[in-house]
């Protein structure tokens, strides 16, 4: 048996293209590197990347030459590609010659946008490599999130994460299209408020249906199907997202496991299962990133 293919991480790829990163700037969920590509290259990743990778160059064409290719072999040519993680990949250029800007965005942070938007994140995956039709306003957040980088990110970590999640809105808006949206049904909204507002007690699903004046089956998929996730998922996901600001506000001042169970989980094991799920990293490698 052949050994699994190891996927790349952020700063595995090409270091002596880069110019200017991110890296300082206090935010998790998007790192942007200005690359400034040689006329002719390529680039091979077999184990496919940790995190949704989307190049962007700020020219009215693509350059001569430009092609990606998939393991099968197919070319993709004309807009930017997002790659998704863990997906084999392959580019290679010609007559390029110019400065790029890589949005590397993590997993987790593009699947918190998703649920923001009551799309389901799995939609997500559903293809390896998919083509970004660049438009507005996603193009102009792809220029100014780049120039605020090349210039060193003077602004501050609070603009960078609010241009990172504009953008973000815009990119998973573009990856996964909508329909047009349908009126919110007022028993949801309810569950919505009440999980929001109760998230660290112990809620079964019956409670939430109670709320909702539904069934227990009725409820669970008229739920799922209008915010995109379970109701369990999205109680779990508002507990993550409170432990994260108690994580950011004690910093090491308390206990992991006082915080768990504040945020409405069982134990620290049980915080930190779902932490790794959804974030991808246990909570104290989480902290060191911020």
């Amino acid at each position: 048996m052949s050994p699994p293919k190891r996927r790349v991480h952020r700063a595995d790829t090409m270091p002596n293209t880069i110019r200017r990163t991110s890296d300082h700037v206090q935010f998790a969920g998007t790192r942007v590197l200005v690359r400034e590509l040689p006329a002719v290259g390529e680039l091979d990743v077999p184990g496919g990347f940790d995190h949704f990778c989307f190049c962007y160059w700020p020219c009215s064409r693509e350059p001569d030459g430009m092609s990606f290719r998939r393991t099968d072999h197919e070319r993709e040519n004309g807009s930017p590609l997002i790659i998704a993680p863990g997906r084999p990949f392959q580019c290679e250029w010609k007559k390029m010659d110019t400065v790029v800007a890589n949005f590397q965005l993590e997993p987790a942070f593009l699947e918190e946008i998703a649920v923001s938007l009551r799309i389901d994140p799995r939609r997500l995956y559903e293809s390896a490599v998919r083509t970004v039709t660049l438009g507005e306003p996603l193009e102009s957040l792809c220029r100014l999130l780049m120039h605020e980088v090349a210039e060193g990110c003077q602004n501050g970590s609070a603009f960078f994460e609010s241009i990172s999640r504009a953008l973000a809105v815009s990119l998973v808006r573009r990856l996964v299209p909508t329909r047009p949206p349908l009126p919110k049904d007022p028993r949801i909204e309810r569950a919505v408020r009440f999980i929001e507002q109760h998230f660290p007690e112990k809620l079964s699903l019956k409670e939430m249906a109670e709320v909702a004046g539904l069934s227990t089956y009725h409820f669970l998929r008229v739920f799922t199907s209008s915010i995109g996730v379970s109701p369990h998922e999205y109680l779990i996901r508002c507990r993550l997202r409170y432990a994260q600001q108690l994580i950011l506000s004690s910093a090491r001042s308390r206990l992991l496991a006082d915080i768990a169970v504040e945020a409405g989980f069982y134990d620290e094991a049980h915080l930190s299962w779902h932490f790794r799920r959804v974030f991808g990293q246990p909570p104290v490698r989480w902290l060191r990133q911020q």
